[in-house]
């Protein structure tokens, strides 16, 4: 419990620290390139894969691949199975921070390529929020094996950041506080991940 706290307190700094404001995304760019678009959302969707492969790795975890799911041999501890279930939504969120941090810092909204990266993100999100949210094979499953948490619960916590993001990526004169409450809470999610 208490580092729930600690996790409120990130957040409480920087919300309260300064920061820039988001731009809007560029419509005529993302409309006049669809296809670069399409290769930035097949992108993150490929990143989000290999994330969780290369965490395997890392965890000498063997993997086979199982319909379009990525399934996970042998005995797992609660701490593994969470790492590796993870990996994919965090490596997306890594991702977006670096195309939104730099969009923001340029004040000028991505390109078609990574406005699709980000939006991959919201993707995937959008997915566990409903089809893949109770799927047996799926990511939120395996969150909630290791943690005991409710799929409901887990698909909320993701839907956060997404959430965050979208309104960097879509809003008009966003305040600057979403970016850095979006950057805590991602970095305090991974962090959780990787300690526990």
């Amino acid at each position: 419990m208490r580092g729930i706290y600690g996790v409120f307190a990130t957040m409480l700094l920087l919300l309260l620290s300064g920061g820039a404001f988001a731009r809007a995304w560029d419509e005529v760019e993302v409309r006049s390139h669809p296809a670069t678009f399409l290769s930035g959302l097949a992108a993150g969707i490929l990143a989000h894969e290999t994330g969780h492969l290369a965490v395997a790795a890392v965890e000498d975890i063997d993997v086979k691949w199982h319909n379009l799911s990525i399934t996970y041999l042998g005995p797992l501890t609660d701490a593994e199975h969470l790492r590796v279930a993870t990996a994919g939504i965090e490596t997306q969120w890594i991702i977006s921070e670096y195309v939104l941090h730099r969009a923001e810092k340029k004040q000028q909204p991505p390109g078609a390529f990574k406005t699709g990266l980000v939006v991959s993100e919201l993707a995937v999100a959008a997915a566990y929020l409903t089809v893949l949210k109770d799927h047996e094979e799926g990511d939120l499953v395996g969150i909630s094996n290791a943690t005991g948490l409710s799929t409901d619960q887990l698909a909320l916590l993701v839907a956060i950041p997404a959430a965050l993001d979208a309104w960097r990526l879509f809003g008009q004169e966003v305040p600057a506080w979403v970016p850095n409450v979006s950057l805590g809470y991602k970095g305090a999610g991974i962090a959780a991940t990787w300690t526990f």
